[in-house]
């Protein structure tokens, strides 16, 4: 050892040196390491700490009527940096005239968000939905959303939200180490959703709305001859423009959140979509169904008559006409054709008996009840069409004679939404074709959406006679006693009828829950209506055209275009003084504005209506004849040059 190491020194000395040589060994493998087998890797991370990548909303596509006309606009929201410079500025919501007079100064001291403006915000609510900041719950079901998106929350907004939310553009900035932008690298601009053309006649939907007043209900209006959703609307509702803007001033903000704050909070359920996803009982529209299935299986025929004594005995049960029991009337013998005019309950209970239960449920269910129409919205209804199996299934008990009776008069166990009711009379007003009701045009370019149910000429007739009674004196439905008193023509044909003014329609008053104290059950009201749009309709609209002009001032219906069709130019607009939205509009006004468009785009030959309305407190007891046929009647008037501005 000592003729290694001569001194303790020289030991000290190379055991320093073979450390040192180690560390940089090692030093230099790390090296070799960070910018060699590493390098990429770190390089890439150190970009991105240097860079900022802020995401930019694309321009959603936007939703157009029948008349080509958008129902909803993109409108920027202006927002004031702090400090334009800051990646995470403090910014204060500005009006469109403060950020013209902020960008002439410095462009990039403003900067804006798109949102949503809808032109029939409360009666096209249901049906186009609403858009809202995305959830972390969606971002977890659809990670390639960006957490800044707003996403649809409902109706057809939700449903084609991947088509309409387009692809986000991106700005990437350098930023320094305190987080301040020094320069735009580059700018990656958005691609702009697709539009979508709907079938909604908004007018239409408008007028149907204020229709229904304070009341609890739906109205949903068809095209007879193709299916296509023309009005579905619902009250209450909410204001979908509320839900998808912010306000400018805090004071704004806070107003608006206290109102979609009550929405959320309100017991009437104002989101509800009634038309889709309610279940109610039919009442006596069911008996439409009831008849063409007892003149299909011939066990009615046009000679068929019933003896109605008011009350139809079963062995310890009684089985009361509606006529009977409010008035303590009968109706003696009677036909089909005069059954449906009075609505008459014993003359149904014995079609119902001798159909059957099981053939009775086979053509409810051909007329599209009990199952989904399969609208393009969500949340839609089966419905609820009972057999004897279900019954003993899903209650324990077996099926009884009363439970046909009932059944045969749309009560019991049955439940139909509005929209299927609607379909189920659209396949009688055009002759025994079902068509699939829609809200898009595209889905319907293919004229197989309508099914031949195999009906006879001669038995849609006698249901459609029966129909036109009902809407004429001596039939249920008196608001439309006056309009039939002059349109109809008995020696025509029911469907010739129609076609020169007449109108057709049977009323429904349906029971529900438990009775009261007195044996009362509460009812809503029904009412479904088939009318041709007249020679005299078109007439008055024609006249009516001259004064009509677009639904937004001149200004705001440019910036409407342009968010419509241009990529990425915003046009600035002030619309708080302007009428930029439906509820600006007194009804003549909204009809000089149909009147143009439907003299350019025309009409549909035929329409089919049906209202509900529902029990409440204020009045528990609804009927089809006195709450719900005002309504249609109220559409049908305003369709006529007649209006009533209540």
């Amino acid at each position: 050892m000592r003729k290694v190491f001569r001194t303790p020194q020289h030991f000290q000395q190379l055991l320093f040196l073979g450390v040192a040589s180690c560390f940089f060994a090692l030093l230099l493998v790390r090296l070799y390491d960070l910018q060699v087998v590493k390098g990429a890797f770190y390089r890439s991370k150190a970009d991105g700490n240097r860079f900022y990548t802020r995401h930019l909303a694309a321009q959603r596509g936007i939703f157009f009527d029948r008349f080509g006309e958008p129902l909803v606009v993109n409108v920027p929201k202006y927002y004031k940096l702090e400090d334009r410079s800051s990646l995470y500025s403090q910014r204060e919501s500005i009006s469109h005239q403060t950020a013209l007079e902020e960008m002439v100064i410095d462009a990039d001291a403003v900067e804006y968000d798109i949102e949503r403006h809808y032109l029939f915000p409360e009666s096209t609510a249901h049906v186009l939905g609403y858009v809202s900041s995305v959830t972390a719950d969606e971002i977890e079901a659809n990670p390639d959303i960006p957490v800044s998106s707003k996403i649809g929350k409902m109706g057809l907004e939700k449903v084609f939200d991947d088509t309409v939310r387009g692809s986000g553009g991106t700005v990437t900035y350098e930023i320094n180490a305190l987080g301040k932008k020094q320069r735009t690298v580059e700018e990656v601009p958005g691609i702009s959703g697709a539009n979508i053309q709907t079938s909604l006649d908004p007018f239409l939907s408008e007028v149907a709305f204020r229709a229904l007043g304070d009341q609890r209900g739906s109205v949903v209006i068809l095209d007879a001859e193709t299916g296509r959703v023309l009005s579905l609307v619902n009250a209450p509702t909410y204001n979908a423009t509320l839900l998808s803007k912010t306000g400018i001033t805090s004071a704004d903000e806070l107003q608006r959140r206290q109102k979609v704050a009550a929405y959320f909070t309100n017991p009437l359920k104002p989101f509800f979509d009634r038309a889709v996803a309610g279940s109610y009982p039919p009442g006596s529209v069911f008996k439409l169904i009831t008849a063409m299935a007892g003149l299909e299986q011939e066990v009615l025929e046009e000679s068929t008559t019933v003896r109605d004594e008011g009350v139809l005995d079963v062995g310890e049960y009684s089985y009361a006409n509606w006529y009977f029991t409010q008035y303590g009337r009968v109706e003696g013998d009677i036909n089909v054709v005069r059954s449906l005019a009075r609505s008459n309950d014993i003359f149904f209970y014995k079609t119902a008996e001798w159909l059957g239960p099981i053939k009775l449920g086979e053509y409810a269910r051909l007329f599209g009840l009990g199952e989904r129409t399969g609208v393009e919205l969500p949340g839609e209804t089966a419905g609820l069409i009972p057999t004897p199996e279900w019954k003993e299934e899903s209650i324990g008990e077996k099926w009884f004679l009363g439970n046909t009776f009932h059944m045969g008069i749309g009560q019991g166990d049955v439940l139909v939404s509005p929209i299927q009711l609607a379909s189920a009379v659209q396949a009688i007003a055009k002759r025994g074709a079902r068509c699939a009701p829609r809200t898009t045009t595209q889905q319907q370019k293919n004229e197989s959406n309508c099914t031949e149910l195999g009906f006879t000429e001669q038995n849609l007739a006698l249901v459609v006679r029966g129909m036109l009674e009902a809407c004429s004196t001596g039939g249920t439905a008196y608001p439309f006693f006056e309009a039939n008193e002059t349109a109809r023509d008995t020696t025509l044909d029911p469907f010739d009828e129609i076609q020169n003014g007449a109108i057709a329609c049977k009323t429904g008053t349906s029971e529900f829950g438990a009775a009261d104290g007195q044996g009362y059950r509460k009812t809503h009201g029904w009412f479904a209506t088939i009318f041709a749009v007249t020679p005299e309709m078109r007439e008055a609209a024609k006249n009516a055209s001259q004064g009509g002009s677009s639904m937004l001032e001149p200004a705001a219906e440019e910036q409407a275009t342009e968010s419509a069709t241009v990529e990425s130019e915003i046009v600035v607009e002030d619309q708080t003084t302007k009428k930029t939205s439906a509820e600006d509009y007194s009804l003549e006004e909204l009809y000089l504005q149909w009147g143009k468009r439907v003299q350019k785009d025309g009409y549909p030959k035929k329409l089919v209506i049906v209202t509900l309305v529902e029990s409440d407190e204020a009045q528990p007891f609804k009927e089809g004849s006195r709450d719900a046929a005002p309504i249609a009647k109220a559409i049908y008037d305003w369709m006529s040059g007649e209006i009533s501005q209540k």
